[in-house]
Order: structure tokens, then sequence, then C-alpha cells
């Protein structure tokens, strides 16, 4: 079986070429392409198959939203939808049909285009509809892409239903995020222990250097590695790797593994041991202090 979809997903469902071709060849590619495992979003950029998500959209006289939408502008997410995610104006008083998951809202004007909802409106609706994992995802893919600003997310008018979650979404959303997998990690944290956790924080060594943690948290000095395939393809990347986090052990810091299955497949878990970790290192800190 080919593995390009497996790195596609793991690339949060849409990859570039260049990310593609770090882990496979060209013709594993071009064949994945063959078969119709994977499809060419547009130049350089590859994602799972639509399997006619826009022309059924465009059937049923709907847009394309939420996790579809973000898929759509080419962002990552952390989970592909199990059936297309599309909006419609609640006058046209559609019947839902079986294949797809679809919600009658009216969208403000200007929230949507030609196929899919704006960015701005599918970061706030992926935001307040989603799980906090899944909504931080598509907030941190669309500001590291640039669609949206840190500025429109602060400014954005949020529609009263699901406002708390989808303002929480849009304060805790980062640039600094490298993947869906990394911001599903944080999201993790924070619902396990919702303190100051920080996409790429700092970590300074005792010589002075500086390292960055894909997630941290600088209260505790605890630091969340996200540990992809592609990061430890050779031995030189597990030395590297080594070394990395007992320097990061020797500067003070507790350093947590986490695998892209763990958090995509068992976040139950990766909330446990991120909580209890959390728990012994604040009692910890408390008895050195009194």
């Amino acid at each position: 079986m080919s593995v390009v979809p497996l790195i596609v997903a793991q690339h949060g469902g849409s990859a570039t070429r260049a990310e593609l071709l770090e882990t496979t060849t060209q013709a594993t590619l071009d064949a994945a392409l063959t078969a119709g495992l994977v499809a060419r979003h547009r130049r350089g950029v590859y994602g799972l198959p639509p399997h006619g998500v826009p022309a059924r959209a465009a059937q049923l006289g709907a847009h394309l939203s939420h996790r579809s939408a973000a898929l759509h502008h080419g962002w990552g997410v952390l989970h592909a939808p199990d059936l297309p995610e599309l909006v419609a104006p609640r006058s046209r008083r559609i019947p839902v049909p079986d294949d797809v998951a679809l919600r009658l809202r009216t969208p403000a004007e200007g929230d949507v285009g030609l196929r899919a909802t704006k960015p701005l409106r599918t970061v706030i609706d992926c935001a307040g509809d989603l799980p906090l994992a899944e909504g931080l995802a598509v907030a941190d893919s669309a500001l590291r892409s640039g669609a949206v600003t840190a500025e429109e997310l602060a400014a954005a008018v949020l529609p009263r239903t699901g406002r708390t979650a989808a303002r929480r979404v849009l304060d805790l959303a980062s640039a600094e995020a490298a993947s869906p997998f990394e911001s599903g990690l944080r999201a993790a944290a924070i619902e396990a222990a919702d303190r100051h956790w920080v996409p790429q924080v700092p970590v300074r060594l005792r010589d002075g250097r500086v390292l960055h943690a894909d997630v941290g948290n600088p209260d505790t000095r605890i630091a969340l590695e996200a540990d992809s395939p592609e990061s430890h393809r050779t031995r030189e990347d597990v030395r590297r790797d080594s070394r990395r986090h007992d320097e990061m052990t020797l500067a003070g810091w507790v350093v947590l593994h986490f695998a892209w299955e763990h958090v995509m497949f068992n976040p139950d878990w990766v909330r446990k041991v991120i909580g209890w970790v959390t728990r012994q290192r604040v009692s910890h800190c408390s008895s050195l202090i009194a």
C-alpha cells in the first residue's frame, strides 16, 4: 500500500511536493496520484482526494465549510472530516442527505466565496463548532499560511452560538505552531492542565544557547516534543534528538515525547500523562519554595 496518503495525513491533509519527497520518491507520488489515493490541490500542493465534494456542495446549493473549507484553502487539519462539511442558508430548506454534514445558517455578506466559506469565517466556524484540538489546528494553520492575521482574529465579530469556545481558540491561535500535530498536542496539554502552554517555547541551556521545544510551559518548565516520522528518518536524527532532550533536561526541564499516533488516536492517554506530570511538577516546586 502506498505510504503517500499517510504522509499527507501526518501533514494535516495537505502537503507540498517538497514535504512528500522528504520521505518518499517521485515515482511513488506519481503512482499514488494515478491510483487516486491523493489529489493535486494546486501546483506543488497535494491532499487527500476530494471525492467530488465541491460538486456535491454545488448540487445542494451549499458551500464547503469548517474542515472541508480549511482543506480547500490548503490548510492542515488534525482529522479530515468523515463527511464533507457544508453550510447553506436557512432559507434554502434543503433536505439533509446522509452523505454530508450540512449546517443551515445564514452567513453574513462577504463570508462565502465561490465554493467555500472565506478564510476568516472558516476559522471562526471551526473554533466555535469543533472540539478545541480541531479548531486550534485550523486556526494555527490559517495564521501560518498568512490567509488570516492575528489582528483579524482579535477583532473578529463572533456569532452568539459557540462564542465562548470560539474566542478561546482565537486567543490561543499561533502561527508558531509548526503543524496540526503540534496544535493537537498543545490542545491536549491545555485540556489536561490549563496553564501557560506555548508553541516553540525557548529553552535556555546552561551554556547560554537556546533550543525551542515544540510545546512548553515556561512556568513549570515542562517541554512536549511532537515526534513525527520525518524527524527520525536516520540514526543522525535520533542522535540529534537524544542530545537535545538531554540538554533540556540538564537545563531543568522535564521533557515528554509523543508520537503522531498518540495525539491522533489516543488523546485521552496524552492528557493523562501531561496532567499527572504537571501535578507532580507543581507539587515538587511548591515543596521547594516551602
